[in-house]
């Protein structure tokens, strides 16, 4: 036997040997399946009972029983066989592949035994040729993988352990082993990638390099390479060592679940591509208007004047480090600071108010040194140690990314504005609404969109793979049944054991040989039976042994609760009752029948405990038993809420006692179920195993209470809230959903941990050991955001991805390295947030598509039934003369009374609405004028009441004449019949109300009129109904109110669970010490002792309500790095925080975060998207019909001017040739290189730039102006004046070079200083250049997609727009109500708000809220409006009033809940379905050229048939001439868009493919169809093949 053949079977058995498990898996379930088709027909439940069965069918029970324990003995040799056999079959079917794919004989299959692999590799090594076939060998071995996975973890260890702050020169030994290990680790690398280029060869398709993974590998390695290298010589290179930390990326190949999801992104690249070049123009648009405006403006400081020397500090400065400075104004710009705005210098908490004369006149007072820095100069230092400015545009890019991530944006923008203009607000909000919502949030489209349509295909492929061998994807698995699968794998392996145990026993009592005899005789009849029709060794014992047991096996969980499953069950446990008893007669020796007597005795003791079981089953089953326990877990749950700080000892001892019981019935519970159900059908459903680990843990906590141990217990009791899912079906629905993508999400989580690994790694040697602080006292301590040690490496690079004060560490990174370490967080944030994350999100908005569409039903029905009662109610009590005025209105005004007539025809005037809206908006500028602080008895005050009664008389007045005409409640069309009608009356009637009281004298019931005046702010939610855009997408959302309901019940689950274990963890503990220095200070009473304020932090989880507060602000991920330090902090009660005292604390907020913020939350997105679609359904086929009507009118378009001939026919030649250059393809190309280069020089320029690149500079702009202004003439001369103007592009070249040359021409005279003009024109002037990159677009067809999606996104966009100022009208009006009071000074400092976010007046209030909207700090604002007022002094003058403790809240969690979660989601929504759209209408548009070129060559042709006979007499001779036989394709290409032609003979038809695949035909004229475009010898063929045919 040659190596060959030996080689080929060896390989072949391996492989198959070592998935054992798969085949038996495979062949259980096979079983499995088998069983029960064939259970199917056994006994349900409502049967008799099948205990009162006759004594012969239990003596053919016992029989076969014998006859099973006998097969045991066989059963492994059969096993080995069966093993053999299928390893022949795969190593025969591996031969059969091998032979398909070569498609050679047999014998070249045995010189070839691996067919996939390239024979020769190296020019000389032979598949079979020693070291190759050992490396093949080594590669294909599993244990080769299972190594290398090994010694990538170990890797990750050696990596982890890197200490920046010690390992600077590797003096200790720890550093010295590291190395060691990372040497064995890069050389066991280099050897992997060397066995497997001998094994695959390195070059070419199949070879190693052919794999994009194996590259990734290579690179590592020579990387090392030359780091290895490069230490021989003493040389360190820092960057180099960093690429050590991809080699956890080897992992990803080694996982295939996570392979496919890297696959999946890698997908996306070329539509996320188009995004990024979306990114990189707005980048460049932006950068550039920021540069050219504001370049140098934050270095503005206020300096003393010039000749003045005795001051502290050469500047002006906020705070010691001057890390938020005073940016003032330059005389020449208009911005909001001014040097004369320096606040008074304070010492001592008091304000200095001397002079430098009076210095030492006055003991105790100080001098105001501050009053002398008058002299507004640029300096050298930008705000944040350098990092924000827009000194040039890399510095520029830096800010614009910031303020698109949201985080300090608004720090920025104030110091603009401080510095240059107040309106630059505008600048802002226009990059956050192009940037944050709309750029971002098409990345998320996009990956969405991708990602279904991947999970498809790959699915496919995985069921095709399955049908080869087995597949271990979590992508294509089928969700759901997971628990099932594994609990029939367990059950399958305990009876395995069972029977094997048996067999051990009797093989140790020695068994008499005729028992052995029969399970021979039998087993090996079987074995050949099976032998001859092929199937599994162990199906007959396993159907016997299991099939009841397992018949509803393939179901849901769902059908647990059927009787049959209860049955089955029952009848399975009852049979082993029935085999244990038989086996108690074979010990014995009984083979004959047993006594009759004995038999019907315990008969009956079955049917009576089967009839316990029955009634128990009933109970348990019961609604009445299942709504106590609901009961019993809510106030359960309340017990466990109302735990809380400082509570009495009577409560605790209280809790103690409902705990106890609680979990006896609990246990009760429990107990029931098991005996109702049986052990198999209680555990097969998962909530019950979910249920029974809650009560075995309380059990043993309570337990465990009494030696005092296990508190950690405590915090398991907690769960019991969940188990309120499962008395909630659509609860339990979206459950089903989270379950279902359960599979996916922990393969995301295992590719985020990866990530965050790999980037916390590169951070510690970036960045380790470089960030610190200088504390009040002077030392310098490390910052809490570091990457000091692995642990805090990752919470930084989390909290980076959190999106939360990431840019401190940036501005730290930057100061501590270089600016180039912006690369770093950059990067982070990209591929971590807008990539991995949108991917989690695509994860869930694919679950919720997949998942089964169910309904729902509109609010006003629900009204309408409810209004049904009342009128039943109602008619009881109606007098005789009301039936007799049904249809009157009011039971006053008949249907003919004349003043019903004129308020009919009133309300029919198509001006009506228009004139009511009219009023609405001037009533809403009177409430945007409304303030606390306008004086009584003003002018001002006057007006706004006096406007307020004329508009409370118009509304009322409208309300009247609707009631009169339509009637107020009876009659179909009245008035309260309409939910928007109600409103309008609410809102008429408070008004009302507040003028009655007002008048009534306010200032005794101040808080009612003050309640009023809020509701008053409501007042513009009338516009909605009046706005049919607007109408569709509030109903919309009130649509998808009940599943964002049962969101929102899934979120208040976690949060209640949290919040609980929240108190029990850190209630009382959040108390700190506030003093001068309180370094010494440990606990409450040493600080009361030195005088010092002892305070809680404004978050704080001292009881469940504190505690839900501090989570909403943890899940809005804005602020939670200070919760989360408090927390870590915390000692104990009345105990000083120490810092980082319990780091084990970071799993508490950090889970939280992952399993609320972005698991759960994210749902949101997955609901909304999805209602969206269901609201738009009804909307698709008018759609539908528009585009169709569209496409004609095009068609038609297209027709016409094809007929006629081209405008440029009758040109004259040198016309001809201008204007075929400028429809050339080359021409386009030039001008954009050239637009490419204009653009680059633009953001050359930068602050305090040399005169020389200046003056280049400007001859680079006369260069591209007069390029411009050619290419304008030429396209005037070519196109005649009224077709150049028909065209957008063209408008836009001639607007771009008409601000061009007027920009040079200002430039030219202001230098030559003929005319006094404004430098701010000319800053505008070349401001407006950035439009020339606009004309980009018109090549990039891919970005252009892009921006259609958006544009036609627009409409409805816009409609959302309009909804978001409403909310955020109407939230301003009732902030400035509430809020418009507070004072922030230096007496009274602020967290949030500042001089510039305030809600002092309604503009203010505005930009406040988007703030707030954007996320960024709004947890300060609201803690500013959470404060207390201070003792001893009115409310008034400091802004506070008690209910704001709780209005305030409230007010702004609703706010947050609908601006970030709702609305932004359906932003979301609408971009989705209208990149659907275009993607679609895309296709379309193909089809439609292609099908217009066709019709045109077929309408060319038939005006050229006189001419035709001559060539058809010629085809026979001139087609032979050109060698075409019968045989050559008959296929003509026309036109770039026709990809194929095929004539089909019978039937006189072209059918052609489009670009979009679709086949589309048309009929040919007499058999013959011709290209007025094609060149002869094409149609000479074409011809030929119609004669032919």
């Amino acid at each position: 036997m040659t190596s060959e053949e030996e080689e080929g079977p060896g390989v072949a058995t391996s492989t198959t040997v070592s998935s054992p498990s798969a085949a038996t898996i495979s062949r259980v379930t096979t079983a499995i399946g088998r069983g029960s088709r064939n259970g199917a027909s056994s006994s349900p439940l409502c049967r008799p009972s099948p205990y009162s069965r006759t004594c012969p069918m239990e003596l053919e029970a016992e029989k076969e029983e014998v006859e099973n324990e006998g097969i045991i003995r066989e059963e492994k040799i059969e096993e080995e066989e069966k093993e053999q056999e299928m390893a022949e079959e795969e190593e025969e079917e591996c031969e059969r592949d091998g032979d398909k794919e070569d498609g050679s004989s047999n014998a070249s299959v045995l010189v070839v035994p691996y067919p996939e692999l390239v024979p020769v590799v190296f020019f000389c090594l032979k598949q079979t040729t020693c070291p190759r076939s050992l490396c093949i060998r080594m590669s294909v071995s599993t244990w080769f993988e299972r190594v290398s996975m090994m010694v990538i973890l170990l890797n990750c260890v050696t990596l982890g352990m890197y200490q920046p702050c010690e390992n600077i020169d590797c003096s200790s030994d720890r550093c010295q082993i590291l190395q060691a290990f990372d040497a064995f680790i890069y050389i066991f690398f280099a050897l992997e990638m060397v066995i497997k280029m001998v094994a695959l060869g390195i070059f070419g398709r199949r070879c190693y390099l052919g794999d994009t993974w194996n590259r990734l590998d290579f690179f590592i390695v020579m990387a090392g390479m030359v780091e290895y290298s490069l230490d021989l010589q003493n040389i360190n290179f820092t960057a180099i060592r960093t690429v050590r930390v991809l080699r956890p990326l080897k992992a990803i190949n080694r996982v295939p679940s996570m392979r496919i999801l890297v696959n999946l992104l890698l997908d996306t690249l070329p539509m996320l591509g188009n995004v990024l070049l979306l990114c990189f123009f707005v980048f460049f648009i932006f950068g550039i208007i920021g540069v050219q405006l504001w370049a140098g403006l934050l270095r503005n400081r206020c300096y003393p004047e010039e000749n003045f020397t005795r001051l502290p500090r050469p500047y002006y400065m906020a705070d010691e480090d001057d890390e938020r400075p005073f940016i003032c104004s330059l005389p020449v710009d208009n911005g909001i600071m001014s040097c004369l705005d320096v606040p008074a210098r304070r010492e001592g908490g008091r304000a200095c108010c001397l002079d430098k004369e009076d210095v030492n006149s006055v003991a105790g007072l100080c001098v105001n040194w501050n009053q002398y820095y008058t002299r507004c100069h640029t300096g050298s230092t930008n705000p944040h140690k350098g990092a924000i400015n827009f000194d040039n545009i890399a510095y520029a890019w830096i800010v614009i990314f910031q303020v698109i991530t949201l985080e300090g944006w608004v720090e920025i923008m104030y110091y603009v504005m401080d510095a240059h203009s107040f309106y630059n607000f505008i600048y802002f909000i226009l990059l956050i609404i192009v940037g944050s919502f709309f750029m971002i949030n098409l990345c998320l489209v996009v990956i969405a969109t991708q990602f279904s349509e991947t999970k498809q295909r790959e699915h496919q492929l995985m069921q095709e793979q399955r049908a080869q061998c087995s597949s271990s994807s979590t992508l294509a698995s089928e969700p759901g049944d997971c628990y099932e699968e594994l609990f029939q794998l367990v059950c399958h392996f305990l009876r395995k054991a069972k029977r094997q145990t048996i067999a051990f026993f009797y093989t140790l009592r020695g068994k008499p040989r005729g028992f052995r005899g029969v399970g021979r005789g039998r087993g090996g009849g079987e074995v050949r039976e099976r032998k001859a029709n092929g199937r599994g060794g162990r199906e007959r014992p396993v159907l016997s042994a299991s099939t009841l047991a397992l018949r509803d096996g393939v179901g849901n969980v769902r059908s647990m609760t059927s009787n049959e499953a209860e049955g089955a069950t029952m009848e399975e446990t009852d049979r082993e009752d029935e085999k244990s008893g038989s086996r108690k007669n074979d010990k014995k020796g009984h083979k004959s029948t047993m006594s009759h007597g004995g038999c019907s005795l315990k008969t009956g003791c079955k049917q009576l405990w089967h009839k316990i079981r029955m009634k128990l089953w009933g109970i348990v089953e019961s609604k009445y038993f299942n709504r106590g326990i609901m009961i019993a877990i809510l106030i359960n749950t309340i017990s466990m809420g109302i735990e809380h700080h400082e509570q009495p000892d009577e409560l605790t001892n209280v809790l103690e006692i409902c705990n106890i019981v609680f979990t006896s019935m609990f246990s009760l519970e429990m107990i029931l179920k098991l005996t109702a159900f049986g052990s198999f059908s209680y555990l097969r459903n998962p909530y019950n195993v979910f249920d029974g680990v809650i009560v075995i843990i309380s059990v043993c906590e309570i337990v465990g209470q009494s030696d005092g141990g296990l508190s950690v217990l405590r915090t398991f009791r907690l769960l019991r809230v969940l188990k309120l899912v499962r008395f909630m079906p659509a609860l339990r629905r979206q459950l089903v959903v989270l379950m279902k993508t359960m599979d996916n999400v922990a393969t995301f989580c295992m590719l985020l941990m990866l990530f965050i690994f790999i980037f916390s790694i590169l951070g510690m040697h970036i960045f380790g050991c470089k960030f610190s602080l200088k504390t009040d006292t002077g030392d310098t301590v490390p910052d809490r955001k570091n990457f000091d040690s692995l642990l805090w490496a990752i919470v930084t690079v989390f909290q980076i991805l959190t999106q939360e004060d990431w840019n401190a560490v940036l501005y730290n990174g930057m100061a501590a390295t270089s600016p180039l370490a912006a690369l770093y967080f950059v990067a982070l944030m990209t591929f971590g947030n807008y990539v991995l994350f949108n991917l989690l999100v695509a994860i869930l908005v694919e679950g919720f598509q997949a998942e089964v569409r169910y309904r729902f039903t509109a609010l006003n029905t629900q009204n309408a039934s409810w209004c049904f009662r009342i009128q039943k109610m109602m008619e009881v009590y109606k007098p005789d003369w009301c039936e007799s005025r049904e249809d009157w209105s009011v039971y006053m005004f008949s249907p003919q009374n004349k003043f019903r007539l004129l308020c009919q025809s009133i309300i029919a005037h198509k001006l009506f609405d228009y004139v009511v809206l009219v009023f609405i908006f001037l009533n809403c500028i009177t409430v945007a004028l409304e303030r606390p602080r306008i004086l009584q008895g003003s002018l001002e005050r006057l007006f706004l009441t006096i406007s307020n009664y004329i508009f409370t008389a118009i509304f009322v007045a409208e309300m009247t004449v609707k009631v009169v005409s339509m009637g107020l409640y009876l009659g179909e069309r009245a008035y309260l019949r309409s939910s928007w009608n109600i409103l309008d009356g609410f809102l008429v009637f408070v008004s009302l109300i507040d003028i009655v009281v007002s008048m009534a004298g306010g200032a005794k019931i101040l808080g009612v009129l003050r309640v009023l005046r809020l509701l008053r702010t409501l007042r513009p939610l009338r516009v909605i109904s009046r706005a049919p855009g607007l109408k569709l997408v509030v109903e919309t959302l009130i649509t998808s109110l009940k599943p964002i309901g049962n969101i929102v019940l899934i979120c208040c689950a976690f949060f209640i669970i949290f919040g609980i274990l929240g108190v029990q963890l850190f209630k009382g503990k959040f108390y700190y010490c506030v003093g001068f220095d309180v370094k010494n200070i440990t606990n409450k009473s040493d600080c009361l002792a030195a005088n010092y304020r002892w305070v809680h932090h404004k978050y704080n989880f001292d009881n469940l309500g504190q505690a839900l507060m501090s989570l909403f602000v943890l899940a809005s991920k804005d602020g939670w790095v200070n919760i989360m330090y408090h927390g870590l902090d915390a000692v104990g009660i009345d105990q000083q925080p120490v810092t980082n005292n319990n780091p084990w604390m970071l799993l508490y907020f950090i889970s939280f975060l992952l399993i609320v913020s972005f698991f759960v939350l994210n749902m949101f997105v997955g609901v909304v998207v999805e209602n969206f679609h269901k609201c738009r359904q009804h909307q698709e086929v008018e759609e539908a019909r528009r585009r169709e009507e569209k496409r004609q009118r095009r068609m038609e378009k297209k027709r016409r001017k094809a007929q006629k001939l081209p405008y440029y026919a009758s040109y004259g030649s040198t016309r001809l040739a201008i204007h075929t250059l400028c429809t050339s393809h080359y021409l386009d190309l030039v001008i954009t290189f050239i637009i490419c280069i204009n653009v680059i020089t633009m953001s050359l320029e930068h602050y305090s730039q040399p005169q020389s690149l200046e003056t280049a500079l400007k001859y680079c702009n006369y260069f591209f102006t007069s390029t411009f202004v050619i290419e304008a003439s030429l396209k005037l001369v070519a196109f005649g004046f009224r077709r150049f103007f028909k065209d957008r592009w063209n408008q836009l070249d001639l607007a771009i070079v008409l601000l061009s040359v007027m920009g040079i021409t200002l430039e030219e005279i202001e230098i030559n200083a003929s005319l006094p003009i404004n430098p701010t024109i000319i800053r505008i002037m070349r401001v407006l250049r950035i439009a020339r990159v606009l004309k980009l677009l018109k090549m990039a067809t891919g970005m252009r997609a892009l921006l259609d999606t958006v544009v036609q996104a627009l409409p409805q966009v816009g409609n959302l727009g309009l909804l978001f100022m409403l909310l955020f009208f109407i939230y301003a009006a009732l902030g400035v109500e509430l809020f418009g009071e507070l004072v922030c000074n230096a007496d009274y400092p602020c967290e949030g708000m500042s001089r510039h976010a305030t809600f002092e007046n309604f503009g203010m209030a505005f930009l406040t809220l988007f703030q707030v909207s954007t996320g960024d700090n709004w947890n300060g604002i609201m803690k500013d409006t959470l404060r207390e007022c201070p003792p001893g002094r009115p409310g008034g003058d400091y802004g506070c009033h008690a209910g704001l403790q709780f209005i305030s809240p409230m007010y702004f969690v609703s706010f947050v809940l609908t601006a970030q979660f709702v609305l932004i989601n359906v932003v979301v929504a609408v971009l989705m379905k209208h990149l659907d759209d275009s993607n679609k209408e895309a296709q379309e548009d193909a089809e439609m050229d292609a099908e217009i070129e066709l019709e045109l060559a077929q309408g060319g042709l038939c005006c050229m048939m006189g001419g035709i006979g001559a060539i058809a007499g010629a085809t026979g001779s001139a087609a032979a001439g050109m060698g075409m036989g019968p045989s050559a394709p008959g296929v003509i290409t026309a036109g770039s868009n026709i990809r194929q032609i095929k004539k089909i003979h019978t039937k006189n038809i072209i059918t052609y493919k489009s670009r979009s695949n679709k086949a589309r035909s048309l009929s040919v004229r007499d058999g013959y169809a011709g290209f007025s475009s094609l060149p002869q010898k094409t149609l000479l063929a074409y011809f030929y093949f119609q004669s032919q045919s």
